[in-house]
């Protein structure tokens, strides 16, 4: 296709560009990508009987899991890494029609890496939640993970000398359990140049290190709809739950003063400030916990990830909790990127116009899913946003 082109890049740590008879078997490339959760890609390739694939790199380990891919997008002169992965599985399809044997490849991001040893019980003293994020992805650096860690604006720390926090479960279930208690979230995403990855853990808005930015620091063009030539997308559905948006509080009891639990209300603009003018109403009430009389009463932590006697544990969560909430308003549609000119990436902020001055606006990019064929590179996307409207009527383009 005329100014796209896709590169692919095989390894265990470092990676070198595949071969091209593997370039020349690729008939579709899917990555699926969602902030906050796992990441996923699929290749699907021809596999010629007898041919250098089926002989000699498929029986040599070329493909075997763990094995890294990385897949970049050069449109219009800017390369883009779309995915940094690792093969889950392969899967071989025979035929006995001519040229119909295939080759699937399965595989998510390094959090699988991160998911398969079990170190229940390492001791974390001292440390509150982005302190023991920073400790974990540590032992990382080498796949070229930079943690991109944002301290809470809250801290609650256990008293070393009469306990600390240790892990339960794996690297990832952990930082998973930890964004959970904060109200935060973790996830990968490739950096601006091959091989380099950041690990974000913080609130659920735009990337902070390039807030609603490309790989080259542009901000990132307007999703364009019923505007003629100008039009940069194939379709847009726009819905809005007005019954959905909770109000959050939780309840406070003070463990050394006996008294009834103050119920706390949780603000979900302080970490997702509004994205238009158009303030959208509470609809409903959402209780994080449920007040007890009993200060001696065991808490279950499983469910919320906290105690009512920790205000600041309490706070995070229940802010957390409310900002996510509060994006009630959806947006689903797909585009060409030859035509859109870029990658769409998750958790980054766009425009939308042409929608009418109801739906116009910042929207938060939630999920993304990427096909690739020959000819052709597109995008379907889900799109989210706290308030009607925008800010302002004109965008750069």
């Amino acid at each position: 296709m005329a100014g796209t082109q896709l590169s692919v890049r095989m390894g265990f740590v470092t990676t070198s560009p595949v071969p091209a008879v593997v370039i020349n078997a690729i008939r579709s490339v899917k990555v699926t990508q969602k902030a906050g959760q796992r990441s996923g890609f699929q290749v699907s390739m021809a596999m010629e009987k007898g041919g250098e694939i089926e002989q000699e790199l498929l029986p040599g380990g070329y493909f075997a899991p763990g094995k890294r891919m990385i897949f970049s997008v050069v449109t219009n002169g800017l390369r883009e890494v779309l995915m940094d992965g690792h093969i889950a599985r392969y899967d071989v399809g025979q035929s006995n029609q001519p040229g119909q044997i295939t080759l699937a490849l399965t595989g998510t991001d390094a959090t699988q890496l991160m998911d398969q040893i079990d170190l229940s019980g390492v001791p974390m003293p001292g440390m509150p939640p982005f302190a023991q994020v920073n400790f974990i992805l540590a032992r990382y650096v080498a796949l070229g993970i930079i943690p991109v860690v944002v301290p809470t604006p809250m801290v609650s720390v256990q008293n070393p000398m009469a306990r600390w926090p240790s892990q339960q479960g794996t690297d990832y279930q952990y930082i998973q359990r930890l964004a959970g208690q904060v109200g935060y979230l973790f996830s990968l995403e490739p950096g601006a140049t091959e091989g380099q990855q950041f690990a974000y853990f913080g609130p659920d808005i735009g990337t902070l290190v390039a807030l609603g930015t490309n790989a080259a620091g542009d901000t990132l063009p307007p999703l364009t709809v019923n505007m003629g030539e100008a039009s940069n997308i194939d379709a847009l559905s726009i819905n809005f739950n007005g019954l959905s948006k909770p109000f959050v509080y939780g309840f406070y009891l003070e463990s050394s003063a006996p008294g009834p639990a103050v119920p706390v209300p949780m603000p979900d603009f302080l970490t997702n400030p509004p994205l238009g003018p158009g303030f959208v109403p509470y609809a409903k009430n959402l209780a994080m916990n449920k007040p007890s009389s009993d200060s001696s009463e065991s808490k279950d932590e499983e469910e919320d990830g906290m105690t009512s006697t920790d205000l600041a544990t309490l706070i995070m969560k229940g802010v957390g909790r409310a900002a996510k909430g509060a994006n009630v308003i959806n947006a689903s549609g797909s585009l060409d990127v030859a035509r859109y000119g870029q990658l769409l990436r998750p958790r980054k902020i766009v425009n939308v116009r042409g929608a009418g001055p109801h739906s116009n606006g910042m929207y938060l990019v939630e999920s993304v899913s990427t096909t690739i064929e020959p000819g052709a590179i597109r995008q379907s996307f889900n799109l989210s946003k706290n308030a009607h409207g925008s800010f302002t009527q004109k965008v750069a383009i």
